[in-house]
């Protein structure tokens, strides 16, 4: 009698629930903006696991497989692309790998004992029982703990739902992928030094956003991107030896917090460089750092000097070779397009990376002009604990890459490896408890301001629509949208005067971050026929030249945000205007020409 009243219980409980979600019209109105996208990013978010699980030889630990599984997807997409981006090319390459990841899925939780390896990382680590319970003070900072980490994902959820707004994924992380859906290609574009950067996470973007468009595909990129923060929690988890408010301290890190639900790749950057050190400090097995190395390589550059020092540290060589291997495909892309593996650095018209900010450590810990670069208190605070050789290791790369005054989000990775490995001073010292039990709940007042500032709540009431959030977000979007309504749909345009790509819906060339010298020297010619001809044979037949006010009087942010012409290139691209301009047509903060 009593099971029967649980089941009646059960289902009431469901048409309550189903009730109170179908009247309440925010959640219907979410779920159709957003429903799509969603499904379309956990799908990938199988097949991300099912590259990693291939690449780990079906080792049974999803959190691990999708970390290094996502640049692989990624980077087998790019190679896909490479002879043509469209649904019939990129849909099959998903669905296979989420066969295989489903498959790992269903092993990690209902299969049977590992076959030739050491198994999941859960079953390696014993789990607490009920019969020793910790202490009231211990369970009260779980729960803080987990709060903060849970206020982190729904902070990243709010910003996942919106559609991308932030420079860096207008300026390169979403825009090449977006103009190689409309080429058709993953092709060569030398006016984007960041184009040259590894790409695995960025091309992963090339399914969803060539199947759904900039809307839904951006969407999707930020909920695939949540999902790698969520994966990427939980190894950093398991590094810190369980311990949750160490877990917390890193998570909340500003830097990290702020953008969980942004298509950047700082999140998955973390849970590689997460993956590599723990491996090699457990002394895992060879396809696992493997895997690890190929993901980091496939990601970022800054990888590559982390990697170094830990294998040094650890004293590995065994399962480094394939990885190095694996991981090569972007160098050697490099080395075919400019003779230079590691373009565009060391080489002309490189992007300026060293002495991007002040080099003042209270800037970094916070500074109201780079909010989403601050690295916050908890974070600086666990990694000066540190222990052992990989953490110090890693807290000394932290330290000489300071010195170099780059971005702050260069630096969290191996500050956070330092941090992982303060477990031991946390538990002992309540003094230190404290300070980063302050350090997360002020982090996490900062983590809410932000959001509520970038009123990212509009979309979700329904108060604005994503055309109206993004002309509010974006000064440069209206211009945008009006250069859409007025292009050919057999154009393609060169833009200046800013380097946000992604939202034209139209092929477009222009500069990434720091590409005014790039674009400079590409417009640099001796005379307005040179210039002319050298725009035909790019297929160009427009130039857009936008004048919107930068929302910021930072020099550094303004020479990243707009693609500042030279004097002589300003004069080049005037005089081939002024003799090949067929047609000219105005909005307030864009000119377009239309060349003949």
């Amino acid at each position: 009698m009593r099971r029967m009243w649980t089941v009646v219980a059960l289902l009431l409980t469901v048409i309550f629930v189903a009730t109170f979600l179908d009247r309440f019209v925010l959640i219907r109105l979410l779920a159709s903006r957003i429903g799509l996208s969603l499904t379309f990013a956990i799908v990938e978010a199988v097949a991300v696991v099912g590259a990693g699980a291939l690449v780990r030889r079906f080792r049974r630990d999803s959190a691990v497989n999708f970390v290094v599984g996502y640049p692989i997807l990624g980077t087998v997409c790019f190679l896909v692309g490479l002879l043509r981006v469209s649904a019939a090319t990129m849909l099959p390459v998903v669905l296979l790998f989420a066969v295989a990841g489903g498959y790992a899925i269903y092993r990690h939780y209902v299969g049977g004992a590992e076959v030739g390896g050491r198994g999941s990382e859960d079953a390696a680590i014993p789990r607490p029982t009920t019969e020793h319970q910790p202490p009231t003070s211990k369970r009260l900072l779980d729960a803080f703990s987990l709060i903060a980490i849970a206020v982190v994902l729904i902070s990243g959820f709010v910003a996942a739902q919106a559609p991308p707004a932030s420079l860096d994924e207008l300026a390169y992380h979403l825009a090449i992928p977006h103009t190689w859906v409309t080429e058709g290609r993953a092709i060569d574009l030398p006016l984007i030094s960041q184009s040259y950067f590894p790409l695995g996470i960025e091309s992963a973007d090339l399914p969803l956003v060539g199947l759904l468009g900039p809307f839904g595909g951006g969407t999707a990129s930020h909920f695939l991107h949540l999902l790698a923060a969520l994966a990427t929690i939980v190894v950093v988890y398991r590094a810190t030896d369980r311990n949750l408010l160490l877990t917390a301290a890193i998570i909340t890190t500003p830097a990290l917090a702020l953008t969980a639900g942004w298509s950047l790749v700082d999140w998955p950057l973390l849970g590689i460089f997460v993956v590599l050190a723990d491996a090699l400090r457990r002394d895992e097995d060879g396809p696992t750092i493997a895997a690890a190395i190929a993901a980091g390589l496939l990601t970022k550059y800054t990888f590559v000097p982390f990697a170094i020092v830990m294998l040094i540290v650890a004293r590995r060589v065994r399962g480094v070779w394939p990885g190095i291997a694996a991981g090569s495909v972007f160098f050697i892309r490099n080395l075919v397009l400019t003779g230079n593996p590691v373009a565009p650095f060391f080489s002309a018209n490189a992007p300026r990376v060293t002495e991007y900010r002040a080099l003042v450590l209270a800037s970094y810990i916070f500074d109201g002009r780079f909010i989403d670069e601050s690295l916050g208190a908890s974070l600086l605070s666990a990694a000066v604990f540190t222990a052992g050789g990989i953490g110090l290791a890693a807290l000394a790369v932290a330290v000489v890459l300071f010195v170099l005054a780059p971005s702050a989000r260069i630096l969290v990775p191996f500050f956070s490896i330092a941090a992982t490995r303060a477990a031991d001073a946390v538990a002992g010292s309540r003094l230190l408890r404290v300070a980063l039990v302050i350090a997360v709940a002020a982090q996490l007042m900062l983590v809410g301001y932000f959001t509520d500032r970038t009123q990212l709540f509009s979309t979700m009431s329904g108060k604005w629509s994503d055309d109206e959030y993004l002309a509010n977000a974006r000064s440069t979007y209206p211009g945008v949208a009006w250069v859409n309504t007025v292009l050919p749909a057999a154009s393609r345009t060169l833009v200046v005067g800013v380097n946000e790509t992604y939202w034209f819906s139209h092929p477009v060339r222009g500069g990434g971050n720091f590409d005014g010298p790039r674009v400079s020297s590409y417009l640099e010619v001796p005379t307005p026929e040179a210039l002319r001809a050298r725009l035909a044979h790019d297929g160009i037949t427009h130039v857009a030249v936008f004048a919107a006010a930068p929302p910021t009087a930072v020099a550094q942010k303004v020479a990243e945000r707009q693609t500042q012409l030279t004097k002589s290139a300003q004069r080049s691209l005037a005089q081939m205007l002024d003799r090949y301009a067929s047609n000219v047509s105005a909005h307030p903060s864009v000119t377009l020409f239309t060349l003949k």
